[in-house]
C-alpha cells in the first residue's frame, strides 16, 4: 500500500463557486457603510441615502464617531473571530503535507500534545454538535422541572386538598353510624365498645410497665 497523500488545506470548491462567494463577501463587508450617520443613535433609516462623508460640503453634524463604532463592533467581531478560530482549530490538517514521512506523521499523531489537542477538539465538537447543550439544559431544568412540579401539584390537590374534605366526610359518616348504633339500645354495641376500651387500657398499661 502506498503512502496516503494529504494536503495542507481541505478541499475547496472550484472557481465557479469561489467568485460568487467573493462577491458576496465584498457586499457583506461594505454595504453596511452606505449612508449611515453614526451619530443618529437608532434613527439611521431616515437618512439612509445621505452620505456620511461629503468631500465638497463637509457636515460636522454627521461626522463619524469612531469610538461608538468600535465599541459596538467589538462584540460581533469577537464572536466572528472566535468562530473562525474554532473552525481553523477543528479543520486544520493533522499530518504533515510532505510525502513519505511516516515517522514524522506517527509522532504528530501519537504525541502527548496531539492527544491533548484531540481531547479539546472532541470537547468543542461535542459542544457544537449538541448546540451548546441548550436543548439538554432546557430539557433538564425546564421540561423535567415543570413535569415534577405538575406531578407534585396533582398529588397535593388529590391527596391534600381533596383528601381533607373526603376524610372529614368519612369520619362524620363513621361517627354518625357509631352514635346511631349506641343510641339504638343494642346490647352488642355496648359490649363491643366496652371490650374495645378495656383492651386499649390494658395495652397502655402493659407498655407503660414494660
Amino acid at each position: 500500500f502506498g503512502n496516503t497523500k494529504t494536503s495542507l488545506y481541505p478541499y475547496e470548491s472550484d472557481n465557479t463557486m469561489l467568485f460568487p462567494i467573493l462577491i458576496l463577501i465584498l457586499f457583506t463587508l461594505f454595504v453596511g457603510f452606505l449612508g449611515i450617520p453614526f451619530n443618529q443613535d437608532v434613527d439611521i433609516l431616515s437618512k439612509w441615502l445621505t452620505p456620511s462623508i461629503n468631500l465638497l460640503h463637509k457636515n460636522s453634524n454627521n461626522s463619524i464617531d469612531w469610538y461608538e463604532f468600535c465599541k459596538d463592533a467589538v462584540f460581533s467581531v469577537s464572536i466572528a473571530s472566535f468562530g473562525i478560530f474554532i473552525a481553523f482549530f477543528l479543520y486544520k490538517p493533522v499530518y504533515s503535507s510532505f510525502q513519505n514521512l511516516d515517522l514524522i506523521n506517527s509522532f504528530v499523531k501519537m504525541g502527548p500534545k496531539r492527544i491533548f489537542y484531540d481531547k479539546i477538539q472532541n470537547a468543542i465538537y461535542d459542544w457544537s454538535y449538541n448546540r451548546g447543550y441548550i436543548d439538554a439544559f432546557y430539557g433538564t431544568f425546564f421540561t423535567v422541572g415543570v413535569r415534577k412540579l405538575a406531578e407534585f401539584t396533582h398529588f397535593f390537590d388529590r391527596r391534600i386538598i381533596d383528601g381533607i374534605p373526603n376524610g372529614v366526610g368519612f369520619m362524620s359518616f363513621f361517627v354518625a353510624e357509631v352514635i346511631k348504633s349506641v343510641g339504638g339500645g343494642r346490647i352488642s354495641s355496648y359490649l363491643f365498645f366496652y371490650f374495645s376500651y378495656v383492651s386499649i387500657f390494658l395495652l397502655i398499661y402493659y407498655f407503660l410497665n414494660f
